[in-house]
């Protein structure tokens, strides 16, 4: 069997984050797990609405309620050590504004599967359907039924 790796999006993050997904079973199914700083971010923002139930905006403006997430925050920051991290580079990121105008993806979404192309990333493993249509005409594989990915890393 090959080198079995994989993109994983944020909403897998985020999921991870919420009971439903298991990041650690998911790595023991692939050699490598890639992620971006456009995946980081994302999850990061979800994460902190999510402890704190504040707005972007009142975060912006009360530092101190980030302060005080300190454990969280370096808890966080160790999930993303299950990834390897791809760089956004200047092809990236012409790149993405080729599939924004070709395939009408949001800018984070087009970065997600630019990163994939560059990088030659077979599997992007994400829940957002606005990835079927790009991902088949560019020949990744989108992975977004839990089955499925259960399914790709049993062995025969």
């Amino acid at each position: 069997m090959g080198h079995l790796t994989a993109f994983v999006d944020t909403n897998v993050i985020i999921e991870h984050l919420g009971g439903n997904i298991d990041l650690l079973d998911l790595r023991e199914r692939f050699d490598v797990l890639y992620s971006n700083s456009i995946v980081f971010s994302e999850a990061l923002m979800v994460y902190l609405r999510a402890l704190t139930g504040e707005r972007p905006y009142t975060l912006k403006h009360n530092p101190d309620i980030i302060r005080n997430l300190r454990e969280e925050l370096l808890d966080f920051s160790r999930l993303f050590e299950l990834f390897l991290n791809l760089e956004i580079n200047r092809t990236v990121e012409t790149l993405a504004v080729e599939y924004m105008i070709k395939y009408g993806l949001l800018p984070n979404d087009a970065l997600i599967l630019a990163t994939c192309k560059f990088y030659d990333v077979k599997y992007l493993i994400s829940f957002d359907s606005d990835f079927a249509n790009a991902c088949e005409n560019e020949g990744i594989s989108l992975l977004s039924d839990p089955e499925e990915i259960t399914r790709l890393g049993d062995v025969p």
